[in-house]
């Protein structure tokens, strides 16, 4: 199940139906995983790593690294864990950024999930459903087609949606203060401290965590809910909804349009 490469020389290696580990040498390595949930580690040479069925890891640390994932079954989960900047090719739909390089990462037509280092990272999700999270150095996170998903931890990170389509609703999850930017439909505060968010001129979802939040509507129809702690929720034009439950939780409706209709959810 496991093989482990030592010495000098460039070998080939072929795994069975079981969940293999495969792990090179300095050497140029082909490593050919089988119908399990392989783990594939070609070393520090310019190896060749195929995966078969199964949920395959594939990690590198060369540019001059090739991954061939030939198995097509919808319900797969393939992963690439890299040191060095990678795009990710035909069939495979995770990656992840290792060490604490500066490091870029693009996404293919999967729905991704994509996970950056320490440093800081540029991840770019193709035309699927794709979540992007930078980890904790300065990100930009840039999405394209799909419902996106982006998870921020710095105030210096960078969200860009590309796509314009309406029907699409691309979210962030913060847990720093944060404003939506353009074609950014919903806004998540994540963890417990208390944060602020701002939402933009699309219809928003801004939903806020355990702290004490203030969440500020823009001018679509928006939900403003603040979660368990002491929340200010403030809306501007168009019909809002604003949840609360805690007697203490402050609504302010600065609209005074008279076609407007502005509801209250209350649990207490």
């Amino acid at each position: 199940e496991s093989v482990i490469l030592s010495g000098a020389g460039a070998f080939t290696v072929i795994g069975n139906e079981l969940s293999n580990s495969l792990i090179g040498n300095a050497s140029a390595n082909n490593l050919q995983g089988g119908a399990g949930n392989d783990n594939l580690d070609g070393g520090a040479g310019a190896d060749t790593l195929s995966g078969g069925t199964g949920n395959d890891i594939y990690t590198i640390d060369d540019l001059k690294d090739v991954i061939s994932e030939t198995s097509t079954l919808a319900g797969e989960i393939d992963t690439v864990r890299s040191a060095v900047n990678w795009s990710l090719g035909a069939n495979l739909e995770n990656l992840t950024l290792i060490g604490s390089a500066n490091l870029n990462g693009s996404g293919n037509a999967s729905s991704n999930v994509m996970t950056g280092n320490a440093g800081n990272n540029a991840l770019s999700g193709g035309s699927g459903n794709d979540t992007l999270d930078g980890g904790s150095g300065i990100d930009t996170l840039i999405g394209g087609a799909g419902n996106d998903t982006y998870v921020v931890d710095n105030l210096k990170d960078v969200v860009n949606e590309t796509t314009l389509l309406s029907s699409e609703i691309d979210t962030v999850r913060s847990s720093v203060n944060w404003s939506l930017g353009a074609n950014l439909e919903n806004l998540t505060l994540i963890g417990s401290a208390n944060l602020n968010g701002s939402g933009n001129a699309s219809n928003n979802v801004m939903t806020g965590n355990a702290g004490n939040n203030a969440l500020s509507g823009g001018s679509g129809n928006d939900t403003l809910d603040g979660g368990s702690g002491i929340d200010t929720l403030i809306g501007g034009a168009g019909n809002d909804t604003y949840v609360v439950d805690n007697l203490k939780d402050v609504v302010t409706e600065a609209s005074t349009l008279a076609s407007e209709i502005d509801t209250v959810r209350a649990s207490v």
